[in-house]
């Protein structure tokens, strides 16, 4: 269990509160200093002999993203001064002129705060910037190390987290090499022998990093003929000591995978401990597991395959059910090590209502030959119809196979979802510090197993406490014994213990009560069915498609060898896919597992050691009637009953880049769209002279087409019509000419959101429900209550899938065609924590980020429908955001700032900020530049390509008095020759690029 692994997390000092968890992931710790703070003299209107009677003692880490500062005293928080948040790096200055002494200083514009009276609880993101309370400057002084050398580590560091070309993980640890390798050492220090009898086995070590939940610690390692040696480097070194243990002390001995990589090791002592190292190649871990085959002192069992021991055993009742699923998972490579395959243990209860279990009644069970997608027949319908229009057979076109289940099982957010009371530290680490939503808490065993009948995106099966009655920690994990702030409910309810059911007196005696309906003879009859589908031969292929046990192909062994992935945002795609959502355990059996009442028979191991890629289905053909195929003068509806079949659709369904297997003739088709998407999607080529950018600009009269606020506006690509949504309800076709009304639709609320094909034939749009509009022929299909709350994002992804998001912190993805939308969505994500404010998609339509109302932007994939990373973009809501030129990074627009831009992991690239009366009401960007409307009725554009960080300076044109209200909305054309804007007031105006000087004066 994870309580096992937090001697690894431990710190120089017993009492130190600093914990590599603290760090974001792809941080390192590095170098750990004494040191004196003091408050800002000049904040405070102190004189600095009186600043330094207020010195607050403690320790600076210097990590590659930021610096933390750990006070002596734990009654104060730990604090993290972000690099990205400093415009200028630390620098050393002199504040007593009598002394001549130098200190540390540098601006912070926001801190993080974290472990105040050494709780758990979740941070803190303070905002500095412009506060009356709280000052940006820090001052520091070294009390035992040399203020330049300090200095000298840092700036590199700084400079690093100010790179615009910094886009990800890899490019980061790129960047990191000439800093991190010194670090790193495969000499052995001989004075770390135990005994002097030893001898190295090899003159150099071999690097590793040993693993442990959510963290990783490099080092080498060193065989000896008595023992082996794990030397850490110093990089992540809390001051751990060399481990070293005896091969007479190991009692198992695996190979294992991590990160889809060939490359790890596990080794189990005979006190139970594990410890998990992932080499730098699998050619390296072999040769190490060789070598310590080779030892006498290594128990030479270790070479034998013993499952069948293990199935005799477990079939002549030698063994327990708990055991023995122990066992299976040991053997499949699931450790407590890696959360990413963590052991995975079945539901077999489905009673959490009755006041007593009846273990007689098959009943109180669930049924163990399906899936927990397969539960409800209902859902399982979902998700086959959802499978079905899914495009097989196109993975040379960049497509994954055809798959029921998006979400997996087991991951790490679900272990986690179990474990937050007992290791609240690694919930927060995992979720950028902060606890899930109250609502969404690990709250009821019956809340719980329901929702895994019934939410889309819930799927998960049990870990392992759910029956370890022999655990130090067997109640800790369903008890608030350290009496966290995990929030209150919608319903008012504070989040506490977990709510037990009826037949369970206790927490100790739900365990145990858990633990014998596992041993029970009905569990004991129908295991065996479970362990096909989770190790055996239905968890994959032909026969899981079968079994309606089929994931998302890069959770298999072998689906991928991230070795030979050499682009690295495809690399840190799949390596964001197995960490947020985890992996299939190794295949073990490759026939049907028998039951434990049948003796005797026989069944196919699997290979142990050669992973193979899971096997490709045969293309899935689904019949689809074309809309020539309508009876003649049969009007098409524009919203499809969920119930009708595939075959009644007019319209091509690809994911990605292409259609359904069948439609090979709309496959071009739909390619062109994708090349119209991108050619819209291109960079505006705008590279303006400062002095006369203002003046290329012809515009219109001002056409008055609401009356009300317009919140959406956009051009056609001919540039003769303005589509617009407004406040007062309606959306409007007009000429952009003279402002002629050509269509109008008037909607029950305020209109939100608005996008228009790329064919330009249908507008979808939002407010308390969801429209598509025929721009054709005017019909309009909606959906009432497509969303809990207000749409406030609609963006189209193809010629027949669109995505929604909306205030009820739900994204949704849709199908359509020419007969109209389905009325239910073909996927549903409730993973968000809050309200949702805009929303965008990229180029390919593989890629969506939305805006939250509480400053994150989450990335999500379209094509796994799933979240890839979340993104902490601001500590305000985000108004609007957009995809740069070349999707790797995007500009969003909060109360804060005017635009800033990010990487997709989350790096600052670049940020303008404003003074709170320059903050914009609208901005629109390529990427490059950014496009803002005032209250004041300017219209301003701004440089982002700078990565200036002063607004002023950055501003590049600025056309005043574009309306005489408030501009509440903008959009540019794809080639950026024009500029429509809405107001306040319900006008419209479009701004086009002179045609004759352009070229010349702008450098077109």
């Amino acid at each position: 269990m994870i309580a096992s692994k937090r001697q690894a997390l431990g710190s120089k000092t017993g009492n130190s509160r600093f914990s590599l968890l603290l760090l974001e992931d792809g941080e390192f710790f590095l170098d750990d200093f004494s040191v004196l703070k003091y408050p800002d003299p000049v904040f405070q209107c102190l004189t600095f002999d009186a600043c330094i009677q207020r010195k607050v003692q403690g320790r600076l880490k210097l990590c590659t993203r930021s610096i933390m500062f750990e006070p002596q005293d734990v009654m104060q928080p730990i604090l993290k001064f972000p690099f990205r948040d400093m415009d200028v790096s630390p620098r050393a200055e002199i504040f007593d002129e009598e002394s001549n002494e130098l200190y540390l200083s540098f601006d912070c514009n926001a801190v993080v705060e974290m472990k105040e009276r050494n709780v758990d609880h979740p941070y803190t993101h303070r905002v500095l910037a412009n506060s009356s309370v709280y000052s940006t400057k820090m001052i520091f002084s070294l009390v035992h190390s040399k203020i330049h050398d300090f200095l000298q580590a840092i700036t590199p560091l700084w400079s690093l987290s100010h790179k615009k070309s910094v886009l990800n993980k890899i490019d980061e640890e790129r960047f990191l090499a000439p800093v991190l390798e010194p670090r790193h050492t495969d000499v052995f220090d001989a004075s770390l022998l135990v005994d002097f009898r030893e001898r190295p086995l090899y003159t150099k070590c071999k690097l590793v990093d040993r693993i442990v939940p959510l963290l990783k610690f490099p080092g080498a390692m060193m065989l000896t003929n008595l023992r082996v040696y794990f030397q850490p480097a110093q990089i992540n070194n809390i001051g751990d000591p060399v481990l070293n243990f005896e091969y007479t002390k190991v009692v198992w001995l695996h190979k294992r995978r991590h990160m889809l990589k060939q490359c790890g090791l596990e080794v189990l002592l005979d006190d139970r401990q594990s410890f998990f190292y992932s080499f730098r190649s699998m050619e390296d871990r072999d040769e190490i597991y060789a070598t310590m085959l080779q030892q006498p002192g290594l128990n030479q069992t270790l070479q034998q395959n013993c499952t069948r021991e293990m199935l005799f055993k477990w079939q002549h009742r030698q063994v327990s059910n708990f055991e023995y699923l122990s066992f299976l998972n040991d053997q499949a490579g699931r450790t407590t090590n890696d959360l990413t395959q963590y052991p995975v243990f079945p539901w077999v209860i489905a009673d959490y209502k009755t006041d007593r279990l009846d273990l007689t009644d098959p009943h109180t069970f669930r049924d163990l030959s399906k899936p927990v997608g397969a539960l409800n027949a209902d859902r399982l319908g979902y998700f086959q119809q959802r499978f079905h229009n899914m495009p097989s057979g196109m993975e040379a076109e960049g497509l994954p196979p055809p798959f029921l289940y998006g979400t997996h099982y087991s991951t790490p957010g679900y272990v986690l979802f179990y474990l937050v009371r007992m290791a609240p530290e690694y919930m927060l680490c995992l979720q950028n510090g902060k606890f899930d939503a109250p609502d969404r808490l690990f709250r009821s065993i019956a809340d719980t197993y329901q929702s895994c009948l019934t939410n889309h995106a819930d799927l998960k099966e049990l870990i392992p406490a759910f029956y370890d009655t022999d655990s130090p920690h067997v109640c800790e994990w369903l008890q608030n014994t350290r009496n966290l702030d995990l929030g209150t409910t919608q319903t008012l309810a504070r989040v506490g213990d977990v709510d037990l059911p009826p037949w369970a007196d206790s927490a100790h005696d739900f365990v145990e009560k858990h633990r014998e309906a596992l041993e029970c003879d009905y569990v004991s009859e129908h295991l065996h069915e479970w362990i096909d589908l989770i190790f055996g031969y239905k968890q994959q292929g032909a026969e899981a498609l079968a079994a309606n046990n089929l994931f998302y192909y890069l959770s298999y062994e072998g689906a991928v060898n991230l070795e030979t992935v050499t682009d690295p945002v495809d690399r840190c795609s799949f390596e964001a896919q197995i960490q947020e959502f985890g992996q299939t355990p190794k295949l073990l059996f490759q026939s049907p597992h028998p039951a434990r009442s049948q003796v005797g028979m026989d069944v196919s191991l699997a290979p142990m050691d050669v992973a193979t890629p899971p096997p490709v289905l045969p293309s899935v053909s689904t019949r689809l009637t074309s809309e020539e195929d309508l009876p003649e003068g049969v009007e098409q509806p524009l919203v499809a009953s969920s119930s009708s079949s595939s075959s009644s659709w007019g319209f091509k369904r690809p994911t990605l880049s292409s259609t359904f297997s069948g439609l090979t003739k709309n496959v071009s088709g739909f390619k062109a769209s994708l090349r119209r998407r991108c050619m819209e999607r291109s960079s505006w080529g705008w590279t303006f002279d400062y002095t006369t950018a203002a003046a290329m600009w012809d515009e219109s009269l001002p056409h008055f087409l609401h009356s009300k606020a317009i919140t959406c506006v956009s051009l056609s690509k001919d540039m003769k019509t303005v589509f617009t949504t407004s406040d007062d309800g309606t959306f409007k076709i007009s000429s952009s000419d003279d402002g002629v009304v050509r269509r109008s639709y008037t909607c029950a609320g305020p209109v939100r959101c608005l996008d228009v094909s790329a064919d330009e034939k249908y507008a979808f749009f939002g407010s308390a429900d969801l429209y598509m509009f025929a721009l054709e022929t005017g019909r309009v299909g909606k959906l009432s209550l497509a969303h809990a709350a207000a749409v406030t994002g609609v963006c189209v992804v193809d010629d027949s899938k669109f995505v929604t998001c909306s205030l009820d912190g739900t994204i949704k993805v849709w199908q359509y065609g020419p007969m109209g939308m389905l009325s239910t969505p073909t996927f549903v994500y409730e993973g968000c924590d809050c309200a949702l404010t805009c929303l965008d998609v990229n180029s390919d339509g593989s890629i969506a980020l939305v805006g939250s109302e509480n400053g994150s932007v989450y990335v999500f994939d379209l094509r796994s429908n799933d979240i890839i990373s979340k993104v902490r973009a601001s500590d305000t809501a985000i108004q609007t955001l957009r995809f740069g030129m070349t999707g790797a990074t995007f500009t969003c627009m909060s109360s804060s700032y005017v635009a800033a831009t990010f990487a997709l992991n989350g790096a600052a690239v670049s940020t303008l900020r404003a003074s709170p009366k320059d903050v914009p009401g609208c901005m629109v960007s390529d990427g490059e530049f950014a496009l803002t409307g005032s209250d004041d009725g300017g219209v301003y554009i701004w440089q982002l390509n700078e990565g200036d960080k002063n607004a002023l300076k950055a501003c590049t044109v600025s056309i005043p008095h574009s309306h005489k209200s408030a501009v509440t909305a903008l959009n540019v054309s794809g080639n950026g020759q024009s500029i429509v804007s809405g107001g306040g007031d319900g006008s419209v105006r479009v701004w086009a690029m002179r045609k004759k000087s352009a070229r010349s004066r702008l450098g077109f």
